[in-house]
């Protein structure tokens, strides 16, 4: 038996420091339980919102998942589920938000290569609930599909994500289409870390931050529109 808790990984998480919902969703995702990893997501957004769901209960688990993978090779499927949970949990609180009318959109997509679609859906969901109207592209998106995706929509801004250093490509950004009007360039995620970006990309380090630039890009745009002239205060 201590050779199969060695292989697998043992029958609990390493959540040190965590709080309650977390231990449970920790429980509940080792257990394949999606209902009720779903019902303890749902019931931590309602009691303490989004942004504290995902940095307190949500990604504390999913790290110590990859953590487990990483030490004996197993429990991708546990990955999978409670990604698939955040998703739909996440993705329902978005579908209740609104956004503001007219405004211009964000995109939002993971670089070429890069599968990693949860990041996005936790950053629309946000973007959604301070009334951002969002368009999100999800993972492993060509940079041409890129290309026709900011021309067809006008946006005030665009955030692309890496999680591998590999998929952070800096020829994309340079390459990105010129509009009027003109649209903010933001990267995020790990894979950019040690990239070298062209000078007005911005560089967004928590979802807090990304939140509040986007918004900010979102009214920049907004107040622009009301004051073609260079008015706008």
């Amino acid at each position: 038996s201590e050779q199969l808790r060695a292989r697998t990984g043992g029958t609990a998480l390493r959540l040190p420091g965590v709080e309650r919902r977390a231990r449970a969703l920790g429980r509940a995702a080792l257990a394949l339980d999606a209902d009720t990893a779903r019902g303890l997501l749902a019931d931590s957004v309602a009691a303490t919102g989004v942004q504290a769901t995902w940095d307190d209960v949500a990604r504390p688990v999913l790290a110590a998942v990859g953590q487990r993978w990483a030490d004996t090779g197993t429990g991708i499927e546990i990955e999978h589920l409670l990604s698939d949970c955040v998703t739909a949990v996440f993705s329902a609180v978005a579908a209740t938000a609104d956004p503001a009318p007219a405004a211009r959109p964000v995109l939002l997509a993971g670089m070429a290569g890069d599968q990693h679609r949860l990041p996005l859906v936790v950053l629309a969901t946000t973007l959604a609930q301070r009334g951002v109207p969002c368009r999100s592209l999800g993972a492993d998106l060509p940079s041409t599909a890129l290309a026709t995706a900011i021309r067809r929509t006008a946006p005030a801004a665009v955030l692309l994500w890496s999680q591998l250093r590999s998929t952070a490509d800096p020829k994309v950004l340079r390459s990105l289409p010129r509009t009027r009007p003109e649209y903010r360039v933001f990267v995020a995620g790990p894979g950019w870390a040690d990239i070298q970006t062209p000078p007005r990309v911005g560089r967004l380090e928590s979802l807090v931050e990304a939140t509040a630039a986007l918004a900010a890009a979102t009214n920049t745009a907004a107040a622009r529109c009301r004051h073609p002239t260079g008015t706008a205060q």
